[in-house]
């Protein structure tokens, strides 16, 4: 028989709020970072401004990181706290290789090394949600 999750207990709900506020600031820095590949026939921004934004994403996030760290979901907040120094790295290739070529495949290519780490709190999200019925709005 199908059990119902148990409701995310009130002492994790700011530990919730906080991983979304985590998450939302590296999705949008992602997003600027895909946002100035060449595609098309508009000039994008530098690639700069996306690896500018993604590390400044990566910046606010270590500051909610502590405050989502709970037991339950320990291993994906170590695997997103790990992720967020390979983005770094990666951030740095993408303006090495942005700065030898304006080819659209190794420039996506490297822009793989910041976005694929990042998936981890893709990752943190669903084990936050196969542990409980999570609120959906701020109380």
């Amino acid at each position: 028989m199908f059990r119902r999750k148990p409701d995310l207990p009130e002492s994790h709900r700011d530990a919730w709020w906080a991983f979304l506020d985590c998450a939302d600031v590296i999705e949008g820095g992602r997003r600027v970072l895909l946002g100035t590949l060449p595609t098309g026939r508009v000039e994008p921004a530098p690639i700069a401004v996306g690896t500018d934004a993604v590390r400044q994403a990566i910046a606010d996030a270590r500051t909610w990181m502590p405050a989502w760290r709970v037991a339950e979901v320990e291993p994906e907040w170590q695997d997103c706290a790990r992720a967020l120094d390979e983005a770094v790295e990666g951030a740095d290739e993408v303006d090495e290789v942005a700065a030898s070529t304006r080819e659209l495949e190794e420039l996506l290519e490297a822009c793989q090394s910041v976005i694929d780490p990042l998936d981890s709190f893709a990752d943190a999200e669903r084990a936050f949600r196969r542990q409980w019925r999570l609120p959906r709005e701020r109380v």
